[in-house]
């Protein structure tokens, strides 16, 4: 803290402490006054409440005894229904129901209750029940008409309409409860009434309340204050005291300001010497022992204004050095050997003893170890995104330990355990292909920001070459791969097939090529679209592939709905087998079950072998179509061997 804030802070505690103890005194005291005068209304309100209660509760009784008079000789009769809604009608109640000795409803005439949207309206029968599933004022009264035994029962809703009779009545808001639940108000019902209270509550919205209890009912009405108590009072008194801190901080700042003023520039200037500007200049005022503390500062800058300049020079020598490196990086197609030497250049140049390489795998979750440099790491070991040194950085933003933002952790054996490691994003736009990583240094001294950002422009010439790399290496594997299915293309297949023919020459071995094809492929794309068609070709190509040996034999798409299996070290009685295998799983289920409803498709096959059927590609390839032709000629969805 400065001794301007110190300063500020004691005179301002000087005047406030004195000030904050009245005003919780006072305001302790009239809390007290205010709420007594509060609590004195609250109890007014309730007689009130519960007298007016008492009022509407004894007007029920005699509307419904009045009601039972005047029906008594017409229980049976059928007007029954129409007498009893006029006879509610006129009496105001809101509900009358007639029912029989055996509880069955004669006639009603019920309106609709206003009790609160969470509670659910009553039925009829809940209007009966012995036990009250709902707030009310009711009546039963026996009658008897020419020897029928019935009762009629009848009163008014304890709703949102009776709370606004009440608070009109007490002059205070009304909040009825049953069985401990807010089933009606007439305003905003407090969020929750504490149950079992015996005198006035603190609501803590301010408010205060006095919960009644209705005798014989699981009911209660509360009468709820419409303003808050001593709330009001409360934040006046803190107004002041937040006035009178301001002004006692005002006033101390402005004292503790004519004090510090030659210590304040010292420290302005060393933090703008912090910052990097070392062309400030402190003035030496008068002749204390501040003016001598500000010569020596001023000499102090002007000696760390020709280090830096001599560090500056010395780093834009080592950034062109690593701009030549990165274009002769660019130019190499070599990954391995590309990524050798940018691990070490970057390591020489800043002085680490271990450095590592990783690159993404291909779902894009983990870091593989490509290149590793100064401690034991097999190649291939991998790192989930967001774990180590490396796994942080992969997230997009630089490592820097130990005074970095993180506190990632090295994570052995995929990195090296260390006190201080630096580490930066490979990164293409908005593509991040792996992490350029250092551990540890040849010296005491940590990383530091500066090695931070001299590693961060490396890795951006560093990424160039790498992205050229893997685009270059994805160029040649989609030169020779179907960009639908997956599988080897037709150019692929000559070359494969020629070299396998050519090895079957030299050892005496036998290979077989089957010619498939896919029967009435062009209805599908007439009738379902090429979409379900491309996906069509896709399924054929996954059932194909699970018969056949993944690591062995070769599948290839020849062209539209055709395709190529090579069948290495294969006779044709096995390659029989594996053709028949192909004609069940391509017919067992159906396709595009989703999509277009469901259909079957069936394939034809043509089997040719070396040498038996031809000595070179092309020949086996054109025996293996003419056998395939002739399965469609016979039948579809079978196999013909070369003839």
């Amino acid at each position: 803290m400065t001794l301007r804030a110190r300063l500020t802070l004691f005179f301002t505690m000087i005047v406030v402490v004195p000030l904050v103890a009245a005003t919780v005194v006072l305001q302790v005291l009239v809390n007290r006054e205010v709420d007594r005068r509060v609590d004195e209304r609250l109890q007014i309100g309730a007689r009130a409440a519960a007298a007016l209660w008492q009022e509407r509760s004894e007007a029920a009784s005699r509307e419904v005894r009045h009601i039972a008079s005047a029906l008594a000789g017409a229980l049976g009769e059928p007007g029954l229904r129409a007498q009893v809604q006029r006879a509610r009608d006129e009496a105001g109640l809101d509900f009358v129901v007639v029912t029989s000795a055996d509880e069955t409803i004669l006639a009603d005439a019920v309106g609709r209750a206003a009790y609160a949207a969470e509670v659910p309206p009553p039925r009829i029968r809940d209007l009966l029940r012995e036990e009250e599933a709902y707030p009310m004022l009711r009546a039963r009264v026996e009658v008897v008409s020419d020897g029928i035994r019935g009762t009629v029962t009848g009163g008014f809703y304890a709703d949102e309409r009776f709370a606004r009779a009440l608070s009109r009545g007490a002059s205070l808001d009304i909040v009825i409860v049953h069985r401990q639940r807010t089933v009606a108000s007439n305003g905003d019902a407090p969020a929750r009434l504490p149950a079992g209270s015996s005198g006035p509550i603190a609501l803590p919205d301010g408010r205060r309340a006095l919960v009644t209890p209705i005798e014989g009912q699981p009911s209660a009405v509360a009468v709820v204050t419409r303003e808050a108590g001593a709330g009001g009072m409360r934040g006046l008194m803190w107004v002041i005291i937040a006035i009178s801190l301001a002004l006692a901080m005002l006033l101390g700042y402005a004292l503790a300001k004519l004090l510090s003023r030659p210590l304040q520039r010292l420290a302005e200037g060393a933090m703008a010497v912090a910052g990097g500007d070392f062309d400030t200049f402190v003035p030496a005022e008068g002749q204390g022992d501040v003016a001598r503390l500000a010569e020596a500062f001023n000499a102090m800058t002007a000696n760390m204004r020709r280090y830096v300049g001599e560090l500056e020079k010395s780093r834009d020598e080592l950034r062109r050095g690593l701009d030549r490196l990165g274009a002769t990086l660019r130019a190499t197609h070599d990954l391995e050997g590309m990524l050798g030497v940018i691990l070490d250049t970057a390591a020489v140049t800043l002085g680490a003893r271990s450095g590592a390489v990783f690159l993404r795998s291909p779902s894009g979750r983990r870091l593989q170890l490509e290149v590793g440099h100064g401690y034991e790491a097999t190649k291939g070991i991998s790192l989930r995104i967001g774990e180590g040194i490396a796994g942080t950085a992969a997230g997009g933003m630089p490592v820097l330990i130990p005074s970095g933002t993180t506190s990632a952790q090295a994570v052995p054996p995929a990195e090296p355990v260390v006190s201080t490691a630096v580490a930066v994003p490979l990164t293409r736009g908005e593509r991040n292909m792996g992490v350029l990583a250092l551990y540890g240094r040849t010296t005491p001294q940590p990383f530091e920001p500066d090695d931070l950002e001299t590693l961060g422009s490396f890795a951006g010439q560093a990424s160039i070459a790498i992205e050229n790399v893997l685009l270059h290496q994805e160029a040649q594997r989609l030169s020779i791969t179907d960009g639908l299915t997956g599988v080897w293309n037709r150019r692929y297949l000559q070359l494969t097939l020629g070299k396998e023919l050519e090895r079957a020459q030299r050892f005496g071995r036998p290979v077989s090529v089957l010619m498939i094809d896919i029967d009435h492929f062009k209805l599908v794309n007439d009738l379902h679209g090429h979409h379900v068609g491309d996906e069509v070709l896709i399924e054929v190509t996954r059932r194909i592939m699970s018969t056949i040996r993944s690591q062995i034999d070769s599948l290839a798409r020849y062209g539209g709905e055709e395709f190529i299996v090579v069948l290495p070290e294969t006779p044709r009685e096995g390659a029989k087998v594996v053709a028949e295998k192909i004609l069940t799983v391509v017919r067992q289920s159906p396709f595009a079950e989703e999509a277009a409803g469901g259909f079957s498709l069936t394939v034809s096959i043509g089997v040719a072998c070396y040498p038996e059927d031809g000595t070179v590609a092309e020949e086996l390839i054109r025996v293996a179509d003419i056998a395939m032709y002739r399965a469609k000629e016979s039948g579809r969805d079978r196999l013909e061997v070369a003839d």
